[in-house]
């Protein structure tokens, strides 16, 4: 009978982090879900990094690719909050250094987690990708493929690096909730953390629009000349190349495959006895000890007593088969009793091995049912087809190569023995081209990407199985890498010169401001003298309000600081100003105990994923001390090194010294 050919497709499974806000989440290992994957957006402009590692945690690399992504995820996250943060303004605040950080402690815990031998499952990372909105279909609401295909490629993740975060995510949280089991908040932590969250502040705010430092002149030719060769490293591209990609794939020979109808009807035949259906039998059983017993036992049911009725007062053992074949009936002999015996007929006694007697009655019987030609057709041709293109790919991959050592170029040797090609653009190792787009037929080709950008120009990988194919790249051309031309991105670095140079303004504008406010100056007569506003006057917010109503990085400042003490931050859009002017703590001895141990019990939660994702900031004050202390300890273990070279050359402040002297 010919081998039955089946498909299973390879299990897509991914991985992605969520970014939270706060501190707290900071200390809660970086534990992410995948909400904050719909956030991913491609990289453009001049951030062209390469690939050198910014640092490395127990064995593991953090790349330039991945900070730029969890920069741009930031940047986005504070778009939506109203805070129209630059590339330049987050790196001038060491934002990028911050993230760093948060990603050493994550590859850190995942780094223990493999050290422990704790991994999430199969199961729970198809569970946690499933739940991902952009991955169904849009009319059957079900996990659709090609969504999921076109939602990686749209992210800039590999299948391999997605399933990689989403798994050790997972684990994470495994390991945290482990470690957490059983912490409890020594009952002065709730008065503690009734204080802090009750405590409320007075503050006055000014805002300044970014016309307040007027119209930034556009750079002279030494000004745009400094600073293009200043960015050099942004403006750096990768190096690109040009493939040819061999295709063997059987679908390819499908069509040339001519199965006769006599060879079809002869698998048939010679298979037809695997696919009969053979008659089932529904039965019951009774054992018995000896003839006698089993006599007694077979007369007491053909008088109408029920079998398990008989069984049960002669402490007989009964079974029940249930459509069962005769190759299911575990003991031959009962075996030829079942299918010997009458259907709905009387009892019959025969011997067992089993047992030493046997009483047998069958209830209901389905008979056999011989298979149809036409019904298995079409499932024998696929199979014959199948296996015969097979066989011609295997024939035209040894033409291939025999043409290939006969000095036949890639292109000409798979045309002579009939395999596919496609030459892919110049694209970069993570197969965009030089627009910065993915090229769609680089899509699936991650680790054939990878094998070929480690092979010399003008020779060929080895096959790669890649789905149902296997796959060949030849590196036609390599274009090393290179930075752009000045007259290519002028424009752009006019825009980000005048970028940084207003961002330098407002921040000295910021400082002069809140200079005068320590000097003693009024709120109004400050603003009246910087073309500013007063926008809120001795209004009283508690952390809460503070942190939904004002921009990320302003709550956190003013309920850091002392009365009296101006604060600001500076973004696209303007400064924003706030002062202290009088702090409002909580009289804990007037509180009800129950409320202060209420409030304890509620610290006790761990600040886990799904507390994060409610919308509303955790409280969980103890178990973010513990989770602090342990992943100190991790992190410390895994002994991550920072090349802070590599960094400061990436990541360049516009503040710089030799930067500031261009000005």
């Amino acid at each position: 009978m010919v081998r039955r050919l089946t498909h299973t497709e390879p299990l897509m499974l991914l991985q992605f982090r969520n970014i939270t806000k706060g501190w707290i989440a900071t200390i809660i290992v970086g534990l992410v879900g995948l909400a904050t994957v719909l956030f991913l957006i491609p990289n453009s402009g001049l951030d062209l990094g390469g690939d050198n590692s910014l640092a490395n945690v127990g064995g593991r690399s953090i790349t330039k690719p991945q900070l730029d992504r969890e920069i741009e995820l930031t940047l986005r996250g504070e778009r939506e909050n109203g805070n129209n943060l630059s590339r330049e303004d987050a790196i001038d605040q060491g934002i990028h250094r911050s993230l760093l950080e948060r990603m050493i402690n994550r590859v850190a815990m995942y780094v223990y987690a493999d050290k422990i031998g704790v991994s999430a499952s199969d199961t729970q990372v198809r569970t946690r990708i499933a739940d991902i909105p952009a991955v169904h279909n849009a009319v059957t609401g079900a996990f659709d493929q090609n969504a999921y295909t076109g939602f990686l490629t749209q992210m800039r993740y590999t299948q391999t690096e997605f399933e990689r975060d989403v798994r050790g995510d997972l684990t994470t949280a495994m390991v945290v909730q482990s470690l957490m089991a059983g912490v409890r908040a020594p009952s002065s932590f709730g008065a503690l953390t009734y204080a802090y969250d009750a405590e409320t502040r007075v503050v006055s705010l000014i805002e300044a629009p970014a016309t307040a430092v007027g119209a930034i002149p556009q750079p002279n030719e030494a000004q745009v000349q400094a600073f293009y060769e200043d960015s050099q490293q942004q403006l750096r591209l990768p190096e690109f190349r040009v493939l040819t990609i061999v295709y063997a794939r059987p679908s390819d020979f499908s069509a040339r495959v001519q199965i006769p109808e006599e060879r079809i009807r002869a698998e048939f035949d010679a298979g037809a006895a695997q696919m009969t259906r053979p008659e089932t039998r529904t039965y019951v059983r009774i054992a018995a000890t000896n003839e006698a017993q089993a006599n007694e036992a077979a007369q007491r049911i053909n008088r109408g007593e029920a079998p398990a009725a008989v069984a049960q007062a002669m402490s007989l053992q009964v079974t029940r088969g249930e459509n069962q074949s005769r190759a299911q009936v575990p003991d031959e002999a009962a075996a030829t009793a079942v299918f010997g015996a009458q259907v709905r007929g009387p009892a019959v006694v025969a011997r067992s091995t089993l047992s030493p007697f046997i009483v047998v009655r069958v209830e209901g019987s389905t008979p056999a049912v011989a298979p149809s030609y036409a019904e298995h057709r079409e499932e024998i041709r696929a199979a014959l087809a199948g296996e015969q293109a097979q066989d011609l790919m295997a024939t035209a991959v040894s033409a291939f190569e025999d043409a290939r050592s006969a000095g036949g170029t890639l292109a000409e040797a798979a045309r002579q023995s009939g395999l596919t090609t496609v030459t892919l653009p110049a694209i970069e190792a993570q197969g965009r081209n030089q627009q910065g787009e993915p090229v769609e037929a680089a899509a699936d080709l991650t680790d054939v990407l990878a094998t070929a950008f480690a092979t010399p120009e003008g020779e060929a990988t080895d096959f790669q199985t890649v789905g149902d194919a296997d796959v060949m790249a030849g590196v036609d051309r390599i274009i090393p890498e290179s930075v752009r031309p000045l007259e290519e991105v002028r424009t752009e670095l006019v825009q980000a010169w005048i970028r940084r140079e207003r961002g330098n303004r407002l921040r000295e504008l910021a400082e002069t401001m809140t200079t005068a406010l320590t000097n003693g100056q009024s709120l109004t007569a400050v603003a009246n003298a910087n073309h500013a506003r007063v926008v809120a006057t001795s209004r009283t917010v508690d952390r809460r309000a503070a942190r939904q109503n004002l921009p990320q990085g302003m709550a956190e400042q003013l309920f850091a600081v002392g009365e009296r003490t101006p604060v600001h931050i500076v973004g696209d859009a303007g400064i924003l100003i706030g002062v202290v002017e009088h702090i409002n703590r909580p009289d804990i001895t007037a509180i009800d105990p129950q409320i202060l141990e209420a409030t304890r019990t509620y610290a006790e939660r761990p600040c886990l994923p799904q507390a994060l994702q409610a919308g509303a900031p955790p409280v969980c004050g103890l178990s973010s001390s513990v989770v602090e202390a342990l992943q100190s300890e991790i992190v410390a273990d895994a002994n991550p090194r920072r090349n802070d070279r590599i960094i400061e050359r990436e990541y360049r402040s516009s503040t710089t010294p030799d930067e500031a002297t261009q000005q």
